[in-house]
């Protein structure tokens, strides 16, 4: 194997690594919110890491973290509902929510908000702002047409709406407070 070829592949593995965990981790809370508020509709999650995994790689890999990403969602996608009720709806909407976050990162720097402050350091508010972005774009064919939301009222679409765009954002947070947490650590060792 070429050096490129192995550079290549430690990328699509760590990518892989960190976004699998997430959905694995994000599958574990989830069934702890089920456990805490029974009632909860298990179709909505209070929190989906997955997305903040996907805001942070892309502010590392720019466009390139969309085939980086892809065929981890999908595996992901495997784990949140089983093989057996993956819709080709599903699949599309997965995509799309992949394709929404570096148009989030080129939408906030064409508004002056670059992910990057002076120096070229991490700007961890527009981060968290393009990650709101982000989720605006890609959670309306998610409500709109995906699975989620099948035979909900337009009342009830906006709440999920809300719903899932607000754990997107909570993820983004946690993602990058565990990150912030991570480099300071490293700093310091």
């Amino acid at each position: 194997m070429t050096r490129s070829l192995r550079f290549a592949a430690g990328h699509f593995m760590a990518v892989s690594v960190v976004l699998i965990g997430a959905f694995v981790l994000c599958d574990v809370m989830r069934d702890l919110q089920t456990l805490i508020v029974p009632d909860a509709a298990t179709r909505l999650h209070a929190v989906f890491l997955p997305f903040g995994a996907m805001v942070l790689l892309t502010w590392i890999y720019g466009w390139l973290a969309v085939p980086l990403m892809l065929p981890s969602t999908g595996v992901g996608l495997m784990i949140l509902v089983g093989v057996d009720s993956i819709t080709w709806n599903m699949i599309l909407v997965s995509v799309l929510k992949v394709v929404a976050v570096p148009l989030g990162f080129d939408l906030m720097r064409r508004l002056g908000m670059d992910a990057r402050g002076e120096g070229r350091a991490a700007n961890w508010r527009v981060l968290v702002g393009v990650g709101l972005v982000a989720a605006l774009i890609g959670n309306v064919p998610r409500v709109l047409a995906g699975p989620c939301c099948t035979g909900f009222s337009p009342e009830a679409r906006i709440n999920a709406f809300v719903t899932v765009t607000a754990a997107d954002v909570a993820g983004v947070i946690l993602v990058l407070l565990a990150a912030m947490a991570l480099f300071r650590v490293l700093r310091h060792a």
